[in-house]
């Protein structure tokens, strides 16, 4: 028996309606037809992620900021660098190395119907306290839906210079406390980084051995709160690495500022995205 389809087996269909005719001829020259349908769909598009928010403050020091210091005896700054690390005021000059332009690419990239605002709230060489102070005027001019809370360096740095650690480390997580309640109280998500990892023996290093008890307390304390932690220590692997954090033993570099923005990235996708 001879049998011929057209289209020919093995063909390719198109999306959509397609006739398939068929034709059988037997050893005796008998033949016979028949015509069936094939119906092809398009696999179903998955949908296209969103997130619930849109507004984003990013609220801190210098690591915030997005500065990048050298050591005053190894390299001279730049007359630019030196106007930025004097000027302690918010909202600083604009860093392209900074978490909060590393965190809008990767939330443009993923979420493409939306349009984000990430503003860079940040303000070098602040402590918790002043920040605790400020923050209720930064909510009230920015009105953001979420604010991303990273700050303390500055506390933990004064141990170094004699100050009480646990008055230290509990004068920060109070302070913490106290903004993540001000912004909840507004209806605005706050997500709580942990501190940076510091190099030991370098210019700025001022206090390495009190950021692993200070995160301990920051994690705790996070914890009991409605906020959410982006464990920005742990993305660093609790090592104040080279290719992380700059010369000065402190600030990051651009991959230690992109760590930055990947975990605060990471926890604002598990909270948000719908």
């Amino acid at each position: 028996m001879n049998s011929s389809c057209s289209p020919a087996n093995g063909s390719r269909a198109a999306v959509g309606s397609t006739i398939v005719k068929c034709t059988a001829e037997d050893a005796r020259h008998l033949t016979a037809s028949c015509e069936f349908e094939v119906q092809v769909r398009a696999a179903p598009r998955p949908p296209v992620p969103q997130l619930s928010a849109t507004r984003f403050v990013a609220f801190g020091d210098s690591i915030t900021e997005g500065f990048a210091q050298v050591c005053n005896n190894t390299m001279m700054l730049t007359w630019a660098d030196y106007l930025r690390d004097i000027q302690g005021v918010r909202p600083p000059p604009d860093s392209p190395i900074s978490y909060p332009n590393r965190l809008r690419a990767s939330l443009a990239a993923r979420y493409t119907n939306q349009t984000f605002t990430v503003i860079n709230e940040g303000n070098g060489g602040e402590v918790t306290a002043d920040g605790a102070a400020d923050l209720p005027r930064v909510l009230t001019q920015d009105n953001p839906q979420v604010l991303l809370l990273q700050e303390g360096t500055n506390d933990i740095d004064a141990i170094g210079f004699g100050a009480n650690p646990d008055t230290q480390m509990g004068g920060l997580v109070s302070n913490l406390r106290t903004m993540i309640r001000t912004a909840r109280a507004r209806g605005v998500t706050v997500f709580v980084g942990t501190l940076t990892p510091q190099r030991a023996g370098a210019c700025r290093g001022y206090a390495p051995t009190y950021v692993t008890p200070a995160n301990d307390r920051i994690r705790s304390m996070v914890a009991g709160e409605d906020a959410t932690l982006a464990d920005i220590y742990a993305a660093y692997g609790g090592v104040a690495s080279a290719e992380l954090i700059g010369p000065d033993g402190l600030h990051p570099t651009d991959a230690g500022y992109s760590k930055i923005a990947g975990a605060f990235f990471d926890a604002i996708r598990q909270r948000l995205e719908n």
